[in-house]
């Protein structure tokens, strides 16, 4: 699923995700998704083969899985020792799940398989919702609501999904980070 990541178009990350890295303030919102996701690769690999082992058992492509790890805990780095996050004390792991019975632990293929299977729930959500969108709005509609919940998805507002997203570009970040993952193997 979604095998052209590459092709989607992307603003990356927003003004809101530069100021929080001031070293990146004179950088597009692409090349600050991909320096972050740069930033992660080394943490990431640690889960490459689990990513890769559920992305495939659920034809989700890994870059889309790595990229949200890497929007959402930065890889774990920014995971409590008891696997919630630091900024979001009710959201778990890697993915940092909400709202779910939680499977596995922090870390693990189960984990990773149920934020993923989360994503394609909201997925075919978005596509019965919104069948005349594109696959590529269809993902970022989708993205949104994995970050907001489906019912503030701005529906009526297309070019401004991300406007609900706490740093407003949730789905353009994990777009632009998914691409570099992408060319990182990560297939």
């Amino acid at each position: 699923m979604y095998r052209n990541l590459s092709q989607m178009t992307t603003t990356g990350a927003s003004k809101i995700t530069k100021e929080r890295n001031i070293d990146m303030n004179r950088m597009t919102g692409v090349e600050v998704s991909k320096t972050l996701a740069e930033q992660d690769l080394e943490l990431m690999s640690k889960y490459k083969t689990d990513i890769k082992s559920v992305g495939k058992a659920l034809r989700l492509h890994p870059a889309l899985i790595a990229a949200i790890i890497s929007k959402q805990s930065r890889a774990g780095g920014t995971l409590d020792c008891k696997g919630y996050g630091k900024l979001d004390s009710v959201c778990f792991g890697l993915m940092q799940v909400y709202h779910h019975e939680l499977k596995g632990t922090a870390f693990s293929r189960e984990h990773i398989e149920q934020g993923s299977t989360c994503l394609i729930h909201l997925i075919k959500d978005m596509k019965n919702r919104k069948p005349d969108w594109s696959e590529e709005m269809q993902l970022k509609g989708a993205l949104v609501g994995y970050m907001t919940g489906l019912e503030r998805v701005p529906l009526a507002q297309p070019d401004h999904l991300d406007s609900e997203t706490r740093t407003k570009d949730f789905s353009n970040d994990v777009i632009a980070r998914a691409q570099f993952f992408q060319q990182k193997g990560y297939k």
